[in-house]
């Protein structure tokens, strides 16, 4: 018995569909996590910091900042509670680092904030944003001072005093 025309059109375009899906799951499933990076020039401390914080690996965060902030929170668990929790919004967030500008102990590495929300099956919205992070050498290591990204910084960490 043979199929008409237009219902092995209609397999065609349900076989279409299933091995899209397929293909587009391998590729979300095989993709690889972002990994630290092993350097310490002013963008890999950078890089290390965002993921960090986004892993929730505030130990590893709390590391890179500079204890010469004026608002230099006292303990890693103090750190994380003047951050808002990494996962507690639907959306998806990526980082890229732009460029990196450094002038003997100071430098300044530029990151675009990538924000995919996510509102059901098939409907998301993408927000873009550029931020700046300031970081200072000292010790022969840098250490991050300054950040213009209210996710990933405090605002009391400018502040002599801090957040008390």
């Amino acid at each position: 018995m043979r199929l008409p025309a237009s219902d092995r059109f209609l397999v065609g375009i349900i076989g279409g569909s299933v091995l899209l899906i397929v293909i587009a799951m391998v590729i979300v499933l095989t993709r690889a996590a972002p990994e630290y990076r092993a350097g310490n020039e002013p963008a890999d401390v950078v890089f290390n910091y965002l993921l960090a914080i986004q892993r929730g690996d505030y130990e590893r965060a709390y590391s890179f900042l500079s204890p010469t902030l004026p608002g230099y929170p006292q303990s890693v668990q103090e750190m994380r509670s003047q951050l808002p929790p990494a996962d507690a919004t639907n959306e998806d967030i990526s980082f890229t680092i732009i460029r990196s500008q450094t002038e003997g102990d100071k430098a300044m590495v530029e990151v675009r904030e990538t924000i995919v929300y996510r509102s059901g099956l098939f409907g998301s919205n993408t927000a873009t944003s550029v931020f700046i992070v300031g970081l200072q050498r000292r010790d022969g290591a840098w250490r991050l001072i300054s950040c213009t990204n209210w996710r990933m910084w405090s605002w009391c960490w400018d502040q002599e005093g801090g957040c008390r």
